[in-house]
This record gives C-alpha cells, sequence and structure tokens, in this order.
C-alpha cells in the first residue's frame, strides 16, 4: 500500500512539474505583461498612437476587427493614427478581464477582453457598443515586453 501511495505521489509530481500553471515567474515580468493592456487602454483613451506604437514591435503582425492583416509597426499605426482621426475619434475603450500564459520567459499569449463605445459609422452615425477578445503575442526585446502579433475578434 505504501509503495501504491508514494507511487501516485511521484505521478502527481511529474505531472505538476510539467504543467505550465505551475511555473514561476519574474514578478517584474508578470507584472509588466498585467500593465500592457492599461497601457492600451490609455493610449486608445487618449487617442495617442505615438505612445501605443511603442507597444508594437517593428515586425508586429495585426488583424483588425475588419479582418484586415497590418504587416508591421508603421502599417499597423498609419491605419489607426487614419481611423482615430475618423471613425474612432470619441471612442473609449475598456480592458474588462487578462488572462496571461507563458510559452517559455520571454515569449507569452495574452486574452484580453474588451469594450468599446462611442466609435462611429463613416457617416457619423453612432455604433452600438461591442465588446470583444484581443489575442496578443508577447516577447521581451531589451527588457521590455512588445505584441508582436495581435488577433481582434467582436464577440458581440
Amino acid at each position: 500500500m505504501r509503495f501504491i501511495c508514494s507511487l501516485v505521489v511521484l505521478v502527481v509530481i511529474s505531472i505538476r512539474s510539467f504543467s505550465q500553471e505551475d511555473m514561476i515567474y519574474n514578478k517584474k515580468d508578470l507584472g509588466d505583461l498585467k500593465s500592457l493592456p492599461d497601457k492600451w487602454e490609455k493610449y486608445w483613451n487618449k487617442h495617442n498612437m505615438d505612445s501605443l506604437s511603442t507597444m508594437l514591435t517593428e515586425n508586429v503582425d495585426f488583424v483588425n476587427l475588419a479582418g484586415v492583416w497590418l504587416k508591421g509597426k508603421t502599417e499597423s499605426i498609419q491605419l489607426l493614427r487614419l481611423v482615430h482621426q475618423t471613425t474612432f475619434k470619441s471612442s473609449i475603450w475598456i480592458t474588462d478581464s487578462v488572462k496571461i500564459r507563458y510559452v517559455k520567459p520571454d515569449l507569452a499569449i495574452l486574452h484580453i477582453g474588451w469594450g468599446l463605445s462611442g466609435d462611429v459609422d463613416p457617416d457619423g452615425t453612432n455604433r452600438i457598443p461591442k465588446h470583444g477578445i484581443f489575442t496578443w503575442v508577447v516577447i521581451k526585446e531589451k527588457e521590455q515586453w512588445k505584441l508582436l502579433a495581435i488577433d481582434n475578434v467582436n464577440i458581440k
């Protein structure tokens, strides 16, 4: 009986050692990762695309709600600047959930639940508020976490 109990304990310990959920990561990195959606929200609501651009890698891939695949920081920020002068000029972004999943110490996936209101159609008609989920792949470059890939989906 003791052998079986010992075996069970060893199996549980072995399984847990391979579980990503139990990995211990640097508290500073975890804090920095948790702050990324807050920064996005702040820069979005100030409509400050220069600041928002500091969050992106040079070679970021960004698939927006319209399904447009933006390749690179320059292309992504150009479109964001344009829509923040028009469609999103008065929009308000709210981050409502964040889930972080480490892939390795310098790479993580974030799922961010968001709400958006105050945006308008090209003719100026108010749009109904929406809710969606961002999937971000973030990488640590020169001690800073930056967005490498972004995919956005509207769920409501």
